[in-house]
């Protein structure tokens, strides 16, 4: 990922310039569909938002099948360590009352805004960072901290 430039959008958040594939020309399209380059043959636009439908199993099929855009990464591990993050504290705190139902329904609201933020701002390539979960998905991605993927 050595051709990525990362950059303090002064709010915490980080914008992401990446490669820009050439305008391509479909013969029977009046319009030039300008897209960014990635391994699965989707625009970001939609990739990115996908990673927060289902809390774990398409953010887990996109991070092992995309490795050229780091802004579609950022977004499947910020939605993996959600799901994880809630999934967890739901099964430690069962035995209070409604509180497992109050974690999985902010979870579901965080990935709802998240989802909402990568459709938006994939024309931009700015990064949504949700705290400690956009913070950690950062650092993988840029590669301070090493898992796996």
């Amino acid at each position: 990922m050595s051709g990525h430039r990362y950059e303090s959008v002064g709010d915490g958040n980080i914008g992401v310039e990446t490669e820009v594939v050439t305008p391509t020309h479909d013969s029977g399209s009046a319009s030039d569909s300008v897209g960014y380059e990635t391994t699965i043959p989707i625009h970001p636009r939609i990739l990115a938002p996908l990673s927060y439908i289902l809390p774990l199993a398409p953010a887990l099929i996109i991070l092992l099948l995309e490795r050229r855009n780091t802004f579609v990464r950022l977004h499947a591990w910020q939605s993996i360590i959600l799901g994880l993050f809630a999934g967890t504290a739901s099964m430690l705190l069962f035995w209070i009352p409604f509180l497992p139902s109050l974690i999985q329904l902010g979870a579901l609201f965080a990935g709802f805004l998240c989802a909402y933020h990568a459709w938006k701002d994939s024309d931009t390539l700015t990064f949504f960072k949700l705290g400690i979960v956009g913070e950690f998905a950062e650092r993988q991605v840029l590669g301070t901290t090493v898992l796996p993927f």
